[in-house]
């Protein structure tokens, strides 16, 4: 988050302009700077002598949140937010690895933080963040509120001590989250590369809508306050509400994760945003955006979606605007200045443009390292000069046009095995199944079922429930016809569930879907859809 020094730049250039949005709240320049000097030399003052000093979130979006992080950024003390939806498992694995001396809670999620038996009497300072602390002291345990650390004197905070570190977490889809660790800062690079390539400036209103938990939203929010423009706080649950604060506050850039942009461009109100609207860069995150998506941007947006692909390990890597979204729906994107992407082979070799496989990326924001683990790097001679790669989770393949496609999450591609295929290209058969007018959403998931081996399991919401009997016999289709290696078990519901970070929530879904097929051979079963 941005630190004191910039923000009291712009409270002496422009104090009355408005920093930050939340609601009825409109903070300008000059309050943030005072809020965020109080907070922190509060925080300065009470701090564990434990070091590396270190802060961790558990709360939503909220401007005490933002003034909170920038406090102890302020002081030099990286801090990171975790997926309070995550549950207290993967709670509780990452508090253990990153080991805070500053915690921050809501109300909201203070029971999931003491579920994971923190803070326990631990050397470290206790914020509650909207609401007092309760009880008598717990051990070393400092606890306060926000409010008490907002009434504190203002002053000038001095950073801590220590070697630069900054945090991130995986979204832990395939076990739980792992801390990523970076021991040098990318961030001013990565700011002029998007400054220069997209004209931003201070005269811009950014809309967050993604919980700042997630790496992208504090990420994105720190350039615009950077650049001195004003940072608007958003739902991620309400179209409704999101195109209101795009129309009234002026917004013109925003980050949406695939589902949220979905929901705001097929709400009504969004019709005329091209015209009503200050919108020049709307981002979208992720693997692809289906047709549906583009045309729909489009028509209610204007020619303004980008869409990015990077991962916590490797940062944002590519990049593809809206002329060749049309013209390329399933692609990623081109690599950005300082990003390699090269697809490797099951011998981790080099393969030719066009050819599936295993996606490996060099870049200047490559982790160092895991908490607990080593990552998957290599060297390797590409593109007329020795470069450092990290072999990621994910499949697919370069075009003949240099965009990225990606294909499939794997947990590294394994060798063809009795005529299975090194890949199958599942993210291409979501694209289709989301083509066809009988669709709403769908989730295409590859995974191992008792007496069946191998197989895909396909929810899908159909547009109309009188839809829902043509659709299971198209999306079926489709499935045999794109991957007939593995067989599909298609199953209507009545929504695919989402994270507020956009990505499908694929043990839930499974979970739900599994008593509904029909897990006969495939000679004989009838070929009637199974019930919502």
């Amino acid at each position: 988050m941005i630190k004191i020094a910039d923000i009291r730049k712009h409270a002496a250039r422009w104090p009355q302009r408005v920093a930050v949005v939340d609601g009825e709240t409109r903070m300008t320049w000059a309050s943030l700077a005072d809020k965020v000097s109080r907070v922190a030399c509060a925080i300065q003052d009470l701090l564990p002598e434990t070091r590396p000093a270190r802060a961790v979130f558990l709360a939503e979006n909220s401007w005490e949140l933002v003034v909170s992080m920038a406090a102890v950024s302020s002081l030099g003390i990286p801090c990171v937010g975790l997926d309070y939806t995550a549950g207290p498992v993967a709670t509780s694995a990452a508090l253990d690895q990153l080991e805070p001396t500053v915690v921050i809670t809501s109300k909201a999620h203070r029971g999931l933080v003491e579920e994971c038996g923190w803070p326990n009497g631990r050397d470290i300072l206790d914020i509650f963040i909207d609401s007092e602390p309760a009880g008598l002291p717990d051990g070393q345990t400092v606890s306060v509120s926000f409010t008490d650390l907002l009434v504190s004197a203002p002053g000038e905070p001095q950073p801590v001590e220590q070697p630069f570190e900054a945090f991130s977490f995986t979204s832990g889809t395939s076990g739980v989250p792992k801390m990523v660790v970076r021991r040098t800062s990318f961030e001013a690079r990565r700011f002029a590369d998007l400054v220069d390539q997209y004209a931003f400036d201070e005269e811009d209103v950014h809309l967050v809508t993604v919980p700042l938990y997630h790496a992208s939203g504090p990420g994105w929010a720190r350039i615009f306050l950077t650049l001195g423009g004003t940072v608007v706080l958003g739902p991620h649950d309400d179209a409704g509400e999101l195109i209101r604060i795009i129309q009234d506050e002026g917004v013109s850039t925003t980050l949406m994760v695939p589902p949220v942009l979905a929901r705001v461009v097929a709400h009504p109100n969004s019709e005329h945003l091209h015209k009503t609207s200050r919108l020049h860069f709307v981002l979208s995150g992720g693997r692809h955006l289906n047709r549906w998506v583009i045309n729909n941007a489009w028509d209610r947006l204007g020619p303004v979606l980008h869409l990015y692909y990077g991962t916590t390990e490797t940062g944002v890597n590519v990049m593809i605007g809206p002329e060749e979204l049309h013209v390329a729906p399933c692609r990623s994107g081109r690599p950005m200045p300082g990003n390699t992407v090269v697809v490797l082979d099951a011998d981790n070799r080099p393969l030719p443009k066009g050819s599936r496989g295993r996606v490996a990326i060099a870049s200047y924001q490559l982790m160092d390292s895991y908490a607990t683990s080593e990552p998957d790097f290599m060297t390797l001679d590409y593109g007329g000069r020795t470069q450092r790669f990290l072999l990621t989770g994910d499949s697919g393949l370069v075009d003949e046009a240099g965009r990225l496609e990606l294909t499939g999450r794997n947990d590294g591609v394994a060798k063809a095995e009795a005529g299975k295929p090194l890949d199958v290209n599942i993210f291409g058969l979501e694209a289709d199944l989301m083509d066809l007018p009988c669709v709403r959403e769908t989730a295409v998931l590859r995974t191992s079922l008792p007496g069946a081996g191998e197989v895909l399991v396909v929810p899908f919401t159909p547009v109309a429930p009188e839809r829902q009997e043509s659709g299971y016999r198209a999306v079926s289709a489709a499935c045999a016809r794109r991957v007939p290696c593995l067989p599909a078990y298609v199953v209507p519901v009545e929504s695919i569930p989402y994270s507020p970070t956009g990505k499908v929530r694929a043990a839930q879904l499974l979970e739900s879907v599994l008593p509904l097929l029909d897990l006969r051979p495939a000679e004989s079963r009838e070929p009637e859809p199974a019930g919502v």
